[in-house]
């Protein structure tokens, strides 16, 4: 298939409704060599893809700049350590609350009265 072939066909792509690129699209899976080379270009573009990719965070963590990966999993450790949190403050308040309950006076054990302090003697 040739440049002027391609073109051609892109430009024919542009003017065709949605039913139009549906049918444009069965014909290339129906032409062996054009489906193979689309394949063939699917494959390059997806190594290409990772190639880049693993370029891009070689330089971001040259210049010391996060990833998206990175951002990702720092994501994940700040949400494990929130749940942590959460479940320390929950065992706390119950801890707090047993603690109160017994401290707390009761009809059995009511609170003694306070007694008023002597003042201090003065030397």
């Amino acid at each position: 298939m040739g440049r002027r072939d391609a073109e051609s066909l892109m430009s024919k792509l542009r003017q065709m409704s949605e039913d139009g690129v549906a049918s444009f699209f069965s014909e290339v899976m129906a032409n062996d060599s054009l489906r193979r080379t689309l394949g063939r270009a699917g494959e390059s573009f997806f190594s290409n893809k990772q190639s880049f990719d693993r370029n891009i965070e070689t330089v971001l963590d040259f210049v010391n700049i996060p990833s998206k990966r990175d951002l990702r999993e720092l994501k994940a450790r700040l949400d494990h350590m929130n749940g942590q949190l959460v479940n320390l403050s929950i065992k706390i308040d119950r801890m707090l609350a047993e603690t109160h309950s017994k401290s707390a006076p009761t009809a059995e054990h009511p609170a003694k009265p306070r007694t008023a302090r002597k003042p201090a003697r003065k030397k």
